[in-house]
């Protein structure tokens, strides 16, 4: 799929604010299922801008506006190239307890929050418990979904897996989070993915409004002994696909916000955010990945 995607974000202060300092985590990824092209990030008041990539590897544009101002607006403007994902390896319960995938997927076997403890938590793990990893992922994925209703206004960016299971709804970042903490609890290395979701309707519409997105990515031994992250989104119980754009990943929400900012002034701010995405008719030479 070939996408061009805009994302604006827009802020009211109550008053004149200052030394407003932000990061934006908004590119979309390069790797072996998408090639991001056209990057472009404009901000008003007009600032310069820095780029570099973090820790995990996700670009970051960073930027600070000194004088005072009582508006602040972020645009984003890329496309990106996607394709199919083969098919996730299989590998045995055995091969995902070495030594060796124990070292690679250290940072991300963590359990930051407890996962054991609350009924629903445990209901879930025995629930999903199968065979080999792969099913056992597959079966989670599907079954959060049928635990917890999406709703929004319930949880916010801070939330934690107890705020979910006390409130019994939630969105994709908490959905994303409570099968990190059961999957990493099994022994299965997780790692949390922020980016887009291209949501088009029945209808055919090629521009639709969407929102920010989260998912995770399991770390799966292939038969050739290489460590494979395969995508799951708990959110619509499917493995990622085309219509997945990923900005990066990290251990958790925490490590890849789309913007995360601080300023000095009057406390509180109004903020606007959403996303287009529009299909483009697929590049000339683009092919799938194999």
């Amino acid at each position: 799929m070939n996408y061009d995607i805009t994302y604006v974000t827009e802020y009211r202060y109550g008053g004149p604010v200052v030394d407003n300092i932000n990061a934006v985590r908004a590119k979309p990824a390069t790797n072996a299922s998408q090639r991001p092209s056209g990057f472009r990030l404009t901000v008003t008041p007009a600032v310069r801008i820095h780029e570099h990539i973090d820790y995990f590897g996700t670009t970051v544009h960073q930027f600070e506006v000194t004088k005072p101002h009582t508006h602040l607006a972020i645009e984003v403007a890329t496309r990106c190239v996607t394709s199919p994902q083969p098919p996730p390896p299989d590998p045995t319960w055995d091969e995902v307890r070495t030594v060796d995938y124990r070292e690679v997927g250290a940072e991300f076997l963590v359990i930051h929050e407890a996962a054991r403890g609350h009924a629903v938590l445990d209901t879930l793990r025995d629930d999903s418990q199968a065979d080999t990893p792969l099913a056992t992922v597959r079966r989670l994925c599907d079954l959060i979904p049928q635990t917890f209703e999406y709703r929004t206004g319930v949880t916010y960016v801070g939330s934690t897996v107890a705020d979910l299971i006390e409130a019994g709804a939630g969105v994709c970042q908490d959905f994303a989070h409570v099968m990190l903490a059961i999957l990493r609890d099994m022994g299965i290395a997780a790692r949390y993915c922020s980016g887009y979701l291209y949501a088009g309707g029945a209808d055919g519409a090629q521009s639709v409004e969407v929102e920010t997105h989260a998912w995770l990515e399991a770390m799966l031994p292939d038969e050739r002994g290489n460590f494979v992250w395969v995508g799951f989104d708990p959110t619509n119980a499917i493995l990622t696909g085309v219509h997945h754009v990923k900005i990066g990943h990290g251990r958790w929400y925490s490590d890849v916000p789309p913007i995360k900012g601080v300023f000095r002034g009057p406390p509180g701010a109004a903020m606007d955010a959403h996303v287009t995405m529009s299909t483009l008719p697929e590049p000339v030479g683009s092919a799938s990945a194999q």
